[in-house]
């Protein structure tokens, strides 16, 4: 290769990175719009979903069709992912643990978010239902899906139902999580206030008229949870590949510069020589 097209092919190179840099840098700033949004939207739902956590921790030691156990020959998954890619090992750690799960299990599943809607239709999944977007997942779409879920349950069309979304903790880091919503269990959280509560007409009516309430905050607060997680993955990733192609470009022009400065020094000595002979 000679030295002139070396340094044709380096600068186009720069100009590849640097178009490329742009975009990430972009991605990283809608990202960081976006997350306010997000985060409102998140304090917003983790009061209501600490209380019904809470009622319901109670209303699990009442004998009703919701609180027994039975052999889980069928279950349901709600997983929730992301919308997009771009987000580092984000999706991937969801998916990872929905394999995982369903290794060796009869398993149906409700996907949220179009990536992991993706993946269970392309491995073969069965899908009990399904939503594309995380971002535009309202609470109509959640009520209904609570609604279809009671109905499934009490139907007998699956055994035990299971969430696995991932928890947003800070802007650095977040956590998969898999949770069982059906049939209830005693949640042993010590966080929880263990204080008499009076029922209305009786805890077994009050939990069967709220069920379909309770998957419905419980869905909805775990969207919101992993609709911030996906947005600060995002941001983490956007921010490092901008980071790493500024590198880049840095390297490429160095080289570049050296190859252009071999260049011109190869013209002079040719010059040089031929002005002798």
């Amino acid at each position: 290769m000679s030295v002139p097209g070396n340094t044709k092919q380096l600068k186009s190179r720069i100009r590849s990175v640097n178009s490329t840099m742009h975009i990430t840098k972009a991605m990283e700033l809608v990202a960081s719009s976006k997350m306010k949004r997000a985060q409102d939207r998140l304090e917003a739902c983790r009061p209501y979903a600490r209380a019904v956590k809470e009622i319901f921790s109670h209303l699990a030691e009442c004998e009703s069709v919701f609180t027994q156990q039975r052999p889980e020959n069928t279950v349901l998954l709600i997983c929730i992912a992301g919308d997009r890619g771009l987000a580092g090992g984000y999706n991937n750690d969801v998916i990872k643990r929905l394999r995982e799960f369903s290794s060796g299990r009869n398993v149906r599943t409700y996907p949220i978010g179009k990536k992991i809607r993706e993946y269970c239709e392309n491995h073969g999944y069965e899908l009990f239902d399904s939503s594309d977007s995380v971002e535009k997942f309202s609470l109509d779409e959640s009520a209904g899906a609570g609604a279809r879920i009671v109905n499934g349950y009490l139907a007998e069309e699956f055994d035990a139902v299971y969430i696995l979304y991932t928890e947003y903790q800070t802007l650095l880091s977040h956590e998969v999580r898999m949770q069982k919503l059906l049939p209830l269990e005693r949640d042993d959280d010590p966080m929880i206030v263990r204080e008499d509560i009076l029922f209305e007409p009786d805890q077994e009516t009050v939990l069967t008229a709220a069920v379909p309430e309770y998957l419905s905050g419980r869905i909805y607060g775990c969207v919101s949870e992993c609709f911030s997680s996906e947005l600060s993955a995002r941001r983490m990733a956007m921010d490092s590949a901008t980071k790493n192609a500024s590198a880049m470009i840095d390297d490429l022009q160095l080289k570049y510069n050296r190859a252009r400065q071999g260049a011109i020094t190869q013209e002079i000595t040719e010059i040089i020589g031929g002005s002798g002979t």
